[in-house]
């Protein structure tokens, strides 16, 4: 196990101090109105900043792009709403460098096309963050560019017809392979391995009933593919996510909350955790 980790904060100084900033507005009721949140993100992504953050994670500048921006606004949601946490705040801060990183990438790869939702973009996220972590100061497995290569390749071809025909979700039946070659790779409860499964599986849990992900895991599936070292970063991940949703609600962010919570109530007990 690594002894630190490199801080997202260490590299992209401006966008966490932006984060933190209206984290605290927010928290203080200074900043009340997404409208107005969403016109403080615009005017903070510069031409300038937007490249350094395509340096530290590449494939921000066309995720960006998608949807007048959508994707950004939310990321940069979920980066605030992580910051609100309850659960980041008395983390230790390991904890809080593998959850800021993995809030970084979760939605990189994410694409809208034709106003379809893009059930694989976990997987194609956790690609692009593999390729860019060991190289940003993550210590770990020396790893052979060919095998990461084959790896890349194992989880973009891993999908499956949706129920209802219309497009592509993830196979779960190669997850577990998966998820050990990507052990083998860069080591168990590695810092990579941590941010990227997470990342990968971020769209395999059913944490609010009205938003169902087509690709959940079954019961059944769970012990196979979530390592009990992965639930407190996975949690954390899809708290912020679903607080993001509902920054300014807080009747619905807490119902979305309670449902997040007791759903890893429940994975905790299938892992035996």
């Amino acid at each position: 196990m690594e002894p630190t980790l490199p801080h997202l904060a260490d590299h992209l100084p401006d966008l966490l101090d932006h984060v933190r900033g209206l984290a605290a507005e927010i928290e203080a009721g200074e900043l009340q109105r997404s409208d107005e949140l969403v016109q403080r993100n615009r005017d903070f992504y510069t031409s300038g900043r937007m490249a350094a953050i395509e340096s530290v994670a590449p494939g921000w500048q066309q995720m960006a792009a998608q949807s007048d921006g959508a994707t950004l606004h939310h990321v940069t949601q979920v980066l605030i709403a992580l910051h609100l946490l309850p659960e980041y705040r008395q983390a230790a801060q390991r904890l809080q460098d593998l959850l800021e990183w993995t809030v970084l990438y979760h939605d990189l790869g994410k694409q809208v096309v034709g106003g379809q939702r893009d059930s694989l973009h976990a997987f194609r996220s956790a690609t692009m963050a593999v390729r860019r972590l060991p190289a940003l100061g993550f210590s770990g497995n020396a790893v052979n560019p060919e095998a990461l290569d084959r790896w890349t390749r194992r989880v973009l071809g891993a999908s499956v017809a949706a129920p209802d025909g219309k497009g592509l979700i993830q196979d779960n039946r190669e997850l577990p392979g998966i998820l050990d070659g990507l052990e083998q790779l860069f080591g168990a409860g590695s810092a990579v391995a941590l941010i990227v499964q997470a990342v990968m599986l971020h769209q395999s849990l059913n944490v609010v009933p009205e938003w169902p992900n087509p690709g959940s895991l079954a019961e059944a599936e769970i012990p196979r593919c979530i390592r009990p070292a992965l639930v407190p970063v996975l949690e954390g991940l899809m708290l912020a996510d679903s607080d993001a949703w509902q920054l300014f609600e807080p009747v619905s962010k807490a119902k979305y909350r309670n449902s997040t919570l007791a759903t890893f109530v429940a994975v905790r007990r299938a892992i035996g955790g």
